[in-house]
């Protein structure tokens, strides 16, 4: 049996990844391109990580399996708060349950939202997690013990440092640049030798493991990285030095992702997929302050204004006391959610009434498409798509935001008070595009093929397919047949099954939330890659 390995490059991009591999940093991925099929693939309406990641391995939008955002909004009569999401939020099944329940064993390593983990036939261990807690994210905890005693795999690196992302807080100081990149580059070959190491004593059917460090590396030092700006930002010794730098870490991904097909045999399957792609971001869009200034938004007394366009990880835990929500009638709650939420009224509270709720919205919606730059006259909001369920009276889930932005330049808004809607940044950084990396390779591939782009939907399809088993058929996504020789397809065709479960709505209450440990080294590391900005 063909064994199927599933390799995430998180933000990974063509836009880099053809530079690299034309320059000989990236020769092995050159070279599976050139034998396997490749095409973008599109993510999920906001392009973000966790809805991103999750939509790959559950072949179903945010809509359906429930994940938008590093956390969640939960209303009370005291104003709105944040939860973190994780695991027990996620509604449908992975591709690792679906997997395990029809026989197949799987290894996965490093996906973000897989913490608590949840039973499977084989090995999980969760990202976005601090090494503290990593016992408690990892199936079967036997594997905790196994990975402490590996003598080249320091546990340390598998997991958030939080004592690293507190360092950052306030920005990372240039004189740090050079030992963050060695540690993405340590991280990440730990990871690399962990799976080694389970791919070697107890192989799976399915192995998959992401590497994050792309998404770090890129969201720090896109203007080093991207050919366009590099020549103004490597003019010094310094500056080429780090540019340097940054190339060694995806040669190095390169040499992972060799080894890592080396040892899962002759006959194996290689797909590699982005939750996102990624470009530059030049000014920082205050959502909160523009619904301010048109009526939508009180702030509180007590908010100040931003002069740092930073929203702190100690800040975010108490930012919604920015906002009058007595007065307030939409408001945008994180930076990384692009996300506006109205609030309706209830039980006579002040709000929007459910009849006027689609007026109210179409209204936002064109006001939103039609604010040009107080300078440029350019268009600041590009995409304003609003909940079309909602909108119709359907059921939808509550978090659900009510419009979703995409902002002229990719980025991310900034949900504090500022004395102007939209201000330049003092330097280019790197932010989410929707359009990531497809790449598939293997024995029923079809060699050099250049794909039309796909779904992020259609990855847990094609996994289950490439193992020979049946697609649910709730899945949302679809199997890229035009990736796959005729004589594969005609000798493995697509089957579907009827509905394996329904949707899984959990219930929060009385539920432990995690440590404090946890949400500190959470908040800290989405301030440092740009998302609390």
């Amino acid at each position: 049996m063909k064994k199927l390995l599933m390799i995430g490059l998180d933000g990974a991009t063509y836009a880099l990844l053809q530079p690299l591999i034309a320059d000989g940093y990236m020769p092995f991925l050159g070279k599976i391109m050139a034998e396997g099929a490749y095409g973008d693939l599109m993510s999920t309406p906001n392009p973000l990580t966790p809805p991103g990641w999750i939509s790959t391995v559950t072949g179903c939008s945010p809509d359906v399996h429930g994940i938008y955002d590093f956390l969640r909004p939960e209303s009370t009569d005291d104003g709105v708060f944040l939860k973190v999401n994780d695991s027990r939020d996620i509604l449908c099944d992975t591709v690792w349950t679906l997997a395990s329940r029809q026989g197949k064993r799987v290894t996965t390593l490093n996906f973000y939202g897989m913490s608590p983990p949840v039973q499977v036939d084989g090995y999980l261990i969760s990202g976005f997690i601090p090494w503290r807690h990593l016992r408690s994210a990892t199936y079967p905890e036997s594997l905790f013990d196994t990975v402490k005693s590996l003598p080249n795999v320091d546990i340390k690196k598998l997991g958030m440092d939080i004592g690293e992302e507190k360092k950052c807080i306030q920005g990372l100081p240039e004189e740090e640049y050079e030992d963050w990149i060695h540690l993405q580059s340590e991280r990440d070959a730990a990871w690399t030798e962990l799976l080694s190491h389970l791919m070697e004593q107890d192989p799976t059917d399915l192995t998959a493991i992401v590497y994050d460090g792309t998404d770090k590396i890129q969201h720090l030092f896109w203007r080093y990285l991207d050919p366009s700006l590099a020549e103004s930002t490597t003019a010094s010794p310094w500056g080429a030095h780090i540019r340097e730098l940054c190339l060694n870490y995806y040669r190095q991904i390169d040499q992972s992702i060799e080894q890592l097909v080396s040892l899962s045999g002759p006959n194996t399957h290689l797909v590699i997929t982005s939750d996102h792609g990624f470009g530059p971001t030049h000014e920082v869009v205050y959502l909160n302050e523009w619904l301010s200034r048109n009526g939508y938004l009180k702030w509180a007394s007590q908010a100040n204004v931003d002069n740092t366009s930073k929203l702190t990880a100690d800040r975010i835990k108490d930012h919604t006391l920015m906002i009058d929500w007595e007065h307030t009638l939409a408001y945008s709650l994180t930076p990384s959610s692009n996300a506006i939420y109205v609030k309706q009224s209830k039980d006579g509270s002040l709000g929007v009434a459910p009849e006027d709720y689609p007026d109210f919205c179409r209204t936002l919606q064109q006001k939103l498409l039609d604010y040009r730059h107080p300078i440029d006259e350019g268009q600041v909001f590009v995409k304003a798509d609003l909940n079309a369920c909602r909108l119709a009276g359907r059921p939808c889930l509550e978090h659900a935001p009510d419009i979703t932005l995409g902002l002229r330049d990719g980025g991310f808004v900034s949900i504090l008070r500022s004395t102007e809607v939209v201000k330049t940044r003092e330097k280019v950084d790197g932010t989410h595009r929707p359009n990531g990396v497809f790449i598939a390779w293997g024995p029923d591939i079809i060699p050099g093929k250049h794909l039309n782009p796909l779904s992020i939907l259609d990855v847990t399809p094609m996994l289950l397919y490439l193992m020979g088993l049946e697609i649910p058929k709730e899945i949302e996504g679809r199997v890229p047949v035009e990736a796959f020789r005729a004589e594969a397809l005609r000798a493995n065709p697509v089957r579907f099954s009827k509905m394996a479960q329904p949707a899984r709505h959990k219930s929060a209450a009385n539920r432990p939330e995690i440590s404090e440990d946890e949400k500190d080294a959470l908040m800290a590391q989405l301030k440092l890659l740009g998302y609390m900005d």
